[in-house]
């Protein structure tokens, strides 16, 4: 029995008795319908008390069979026990192709026709379908198919009569075919479990492979995060520090090497900025905050920011004014704007860029057009890659790394905002940026910030943040404004010297947004506003560019600003949100 056992015993037999089962039922149906049938037809011509029996007998089997399919269902046995189950249905099909089989012996009168075609035709017809009911575990088939199959072949073979001897052959044929035709079916299920297991596999593996990959995406994005903040950590610094080093340079020498050190944090700066913008379109973390946005504002705060450096490269930024309003996100659409504008004061080698928008249809069509070198055909699918650039053999980061256009693509496809380039060698290059156009009658206005110097001198400003270089550059820098200082590294340092001594309301409050303690900015703005209970005007700095962290500064009432931060930003940023304080808040 172990050995038997032990051949069933694979994954392959184990659902070939499971499928089984499911069909089952519907076979025991049939079997219960025959046997109606069979006593109908032969209550009148064999002794009724044999008949009785035999019906008797064969329900008791069936309801039996009946029991054992359900048990199997309620206890959805597994492994080894899975075999002993096949093995308990085949034996009740041996018992029950024995018990069919005796109708041959029992019920048919070879000298009434009738009685033997009614016979063969019962035989034929119950085997033909436990063919595809049982096939799919051949013991169970074959344990039924030739008790009730081979009696009737033996009987029919040993009359004398040649019709009926033919008709015994013939059967034996039908028996051979069956059991042919039973391998086969048996072949085509096994095959389709394999297949399922190989796809069940497949699928296995490939939600493991998923798993990694978003795991990898999430280490990825926490990785970024946090590389994000520690690299504009210094570079927030090195800001400050060069900031307040301007108002202690006389010699014009000096301010000349300032100036480049400057323009090369800059540079710095945005290069980081693009990559982390590439990281987070490509993460799916940018949410899209659509509006009805007015075009022409929008383009002309863009020029506004880009007149000087076109202006530094030769080259002259002209804007067509159309009057129009379109459905999209301020934010991103700016972005993707500037972007193109920025590309064609590197890379076009033009003298002059145009940027305009009309209205084709029900859509507005924005351009940017420089009358430059132009990008060969072959090349206009490549410069929307990453870290693709022509022109720029030498790799000059002063030229950016190759990621304008590429941020600009995933932003238009974000946005559903329809893309397109035309240009040729020597003929310029022409960028068009189709947007749904909105009929309003009141323009959306877009807030600009004017980023001259503003005079902050005499402003209290209580500063925390828990790295000493920033707070050290941050102190220097605010003093040489004329600012009043409370300066320290959290919360407790701050409750602490508030308590010494009676300090006024501060005008202003700056904080970094991560402290230590598990703190953030948002703690300290708190503390302090129901500690002097007035709504104090609070900038937060960050280094981390998650939009959840903009939402919550906003959400309490603060402003925010990312790392680094250019000290005119800073200057401009404490004189715009200074003599706003609410008592009570």
């Amino acid at each position: 029995m172990k050995k038997i056992i032990d051949t069933f015993d694979t994954p392959l037999h184990h659902e070939q008795i499971r499928a089984l089962y499911r069909h089952s039922p519907f076979m025991l149906l049939g079997v219960l319908g025959v046997m109606g049938f069979v006593g109908f037809f032969f209550w009148d011509s064999v002794d009724s008390q044999v008949l009785i029996s035999w019906l008797g007998i064969n329900l008791l089997l069936t309801a039996a069979r009946v029991l054992l399919v359900k048990l199997f269902v309620r206890f959805q046995p597994k492994g080894r026990a899975v075999v002993k189950w096949g093995l308990f249905f085949a034996l009740s099909s041996v018992l029950s192709g024995i018990i069919w089989g005796q109708i041959v012996f029992l019920f048919m009168d070879l000298d009434d026709v009738m009685s033997v075609l009614v016979v063969v035709l019962v035989i034929t017809s119950i085997s033909s379908a436990s063919l595809f009911a049982l096939s799919v575990f051949l013991p169970a088939f074959l344990g039924f198919g030739l008790p009730v199959l081979l009696p009737l072949v033996i009987r029919l073979i040993n009359q004398p009569d040649n019709v009926i001897t033919l008709m015994g052959y013939m059967i034996a044929v039908f028996v051979m075919g069956n059991v042919v035709f039973s391998f086969v079916v048996n072949r085509n299920v096994s095959e389709s479990i394999c297949l399922r297991f190989e796809n069940l596999e497949m699928l296995k593996k490939f939600r493991a492979q998923k798993n990694i990959a978003e795991k990898a995406n999430t280490d990825k994005s926490r990785f970024l995060a946090a590389t994000s903040h520690d690299l504009r950590q210094p570079l927030h610094a090195m800001d400050l520090y060069l900031g307040a080093l301007r108002n202690l340079l006389i010699d014009d020498e000096q301010i000349q090497l300032l100036d480049k050190g400057q323009q090369s944090s800059a540079v710095l700066n945005e290069l980081l900025t693009a990559l982390m913008d590439v990281s987070r379109l490509d993460a799916g973390d940018v949410i899209v905050d659509r509006s009805v946005v007015n075009i022409d504002a929008l383009m002309q705060t863009i020029c506004d920011e880009c007149y000087e450096k076109a202006g530094q490269q030769g080259i002259s930024l002209e804007l067509r004014a159309s009057n129009l309003q379109v459905d999209s996100d301020a934010l991103m659409l700016g972005r993707i704007l500037r972007n193109l504008i920025n590309n064609a004061c590197a890379h076009s080698a033009g003298s002059k860029i145009l940027l305009k928008a009309e209205k084709v249809d029900e859509q507005v069509t924005v351009t940017v057009c420089d009358d430059g070198r132009g990008i060969p055909e072959e090349e206009q699918q490549q410069v929307f890659s990453e870290f693709y650039q022509l022109n720029n053999p030498e790799r000059d980061r002063s030229k950016g790394l190759g990621l304008g256009l590429a941020i600009v693509k995933r932003l238009a496809s974000l946005l559903h905002h329809d893309l397109q380039l035309e240009s040729a060698s020597g003929e310029g290059c022409c960028f068009k940026l189709c947007l749904p156009h909105v009929d309003v009658a009141e323009n959306s206005q877009i807030e600009t910030t004017d980023q001259l110097e503003r005079d902050v001198s005499g402003l209290f400003v209580i500063l925390v943040d828990d790295e000493a270089e920033i707070r050290s550059a941050m102190r220097t820098l605010l003093l040489q404004w004329g600012c009043e200082l409370l300066v320290t590294d959290g919360l407790t340092a701050l409750q602490q010297e508030l308590a010494t001594r009676k300090y006024p309301i501060p005008d202003v409050l700056l904080c970094d947004y991560r402290l230590r303690e598990n703190l953030t900015g948002l703690d300290i703005v708190e503390t302090m506003r129901h500690y002097f209970k007035v709504k104090i005007p609070a900038l937060i700095i960050s280094g981390d560019t998650d939009k959840a962290v903009e939402e919550k500064v906003i959400k309490q009432g603060c402003e925010i600003l990312h790392k680094p931060v250019q000290p005119d930003v800073l200057r401009v940023a404490i004189h715009a949100i200074a003599g706003l304080r609410v008592t009570n808040p």
